[in-house]
C-alpha cells in the first residue's frame, strides 16, 4: 500500500513543495529565516546574501518522502564584493522517472541597516510531460536594532503557468527575529500564498559555543516539528536537521558549507 500511496503523495504535491527552500539551518527552524541572513538565504530571502561577509560554498542533501530514490540536492554559492554580493544556486527534486530542476542567480547589496536582493530562477520539469517558467522574486532584511530584524520577501513577481490548472505560487512572506543576546535568536514567519491562505511558523537557536548550535522548530499548519544542529571546525561547516511528519514520518537535510573566507 505504502509503495502506491507514496508516488501519488509525490504527484500530487504543489509546485512549491518539491521547489522547498534549502539549507540545514533554515530547515532545523522550520524555514522560518526570511528575516534571519544566513546558508539558506538565497532560498529563504535573497536580500539576506548582502550581509554575508565571508562567501561560502555549499551542498544541500534533502529527503522527505521514503521512496526509494526521491530526494532533493542543491549546491549554491554566495561571493562577496565591494558594492554587491552574488550568488547561484542549483537544485534537483525527483528520481529517474521524474525530476524537477532549477538554477538561479542572486544579487543582493547592504546599505546601512537595509540589504536589499533580487533572484531569478529557472525551473524545469521533465517526466511524463516537459514544463519550463521562470520565477522572480525580491526581498529585504531591515536591522533597526542590534536585537531586533525584520524580513520581506515577494515570491514570483510575475505568473508563470506550471500546469494548464496550475500556477507557480505567488508569496509574500514576513519574519520578524529576536536576538536578545549574541548566544539566542527567536524568528518567525509568515507565508501569505496571494489568494489562497496563509501559514506561520516559528524557530529558535541557542548556541552554547561558537562552533556549535542547535535549533527547534515548528510549523502548526504542516503539523510538523523540527530539530537541527550545527557544527563549525574553521572554514569548513556540517549542519544536520531532521522533521516529524504525520504522514511521511522523519524528514533529514544535511548542508556542508566551506567559506571562502575567515
Amino acid at each position: 500500500m505504502k509503495r502506491i500511496l507514496y508516488p501519488l503523495v509525490v504527484f500530487c504535491l504543489p509546485a512549491q513543495a518539491q521547489f522547498s527552500v534549502l539549507g540545514a539551518d533554515a530547515f532545523g527552524r522550520a524555514n522560518s529565516l526570511v528575516s534571519v541572513p544566513g546558508y539558506s538565504s538565497i532560498y529563504q530571502n535573497p536580500g539576506g546574501i548582502g550581509e554575508e561577509t565571508s562567501g561560502f560554498l555549499a551542498f544541500h542533501y534533502l529527503r522527505i518522502l521514503p521512496v526509494a530514490g526521491f530526494h532533493t540536492t542543491g549546491v549554491q554559492g554566495v561571493f562577496v564584493r565591494k558594492i554587491f554580493n552574488y550568488g547561484f544556486s542549483a537544485d534537483s527534486f525527483g528520481d529517474r522517472h521524474y525530476r524537477e530542476s532549477r538554477v538561479g542567480l542572486a544579487l543582493a547589496h547592504q546599505q546601512d541597516r537595509v540589504a536589499l536582493g533580487v533572484k531569478m530562477s529557472y525551473v524545469n520539469s521533465s517526466g511524463a510531460s516537459t514544463r519550463r517558467a521562470l520565477m522572480g522574486e525580491a526581498g529585504m532584511v531591515v536591522t533597526p536594532t542590534p536585537y531586533v530584524r525584520f524580513g520581506l520577501r515577494i515570491l514570483q513577481l510575475a505568473s508563470s503557468r506550471w500546469y494548464a490548472e496550475q500556477s507557480l505560487p505567488s508569496v509574500l512572506a514576513l519574519g520578524l527575529s529576536l536576538l536578545p543576546n549574541s548566544r539566542i535568536c527567536l524568528s518567525g514567519q509568515l507565508d501569505y500564498f496571494i489568494g489562497e491562505s496563509a501559514e506561520v511558523r516559528f524557530g529558535l537557536q541557542y548556541k552554547p559555543r561558537d562552533q556549535l548550535g542547535l535549533s527547534v522548530g515548528v510549523n502548526p499548519a504542516g503539523r510538523s516539528l523540527h530539530f537541527g544542529t550545527e557544527i563549525a571546525l574553521g572554514r569548513y561547516g556540517l549542519l544536520y536537521s531532521i522533521a516529524t511528519h504525520p504522514y511521511v514520518g522523519l524528514a533529514h537535510h544535511t548542508t556542508f558549507i566551506y567559506k571562502l573566507h575567515e
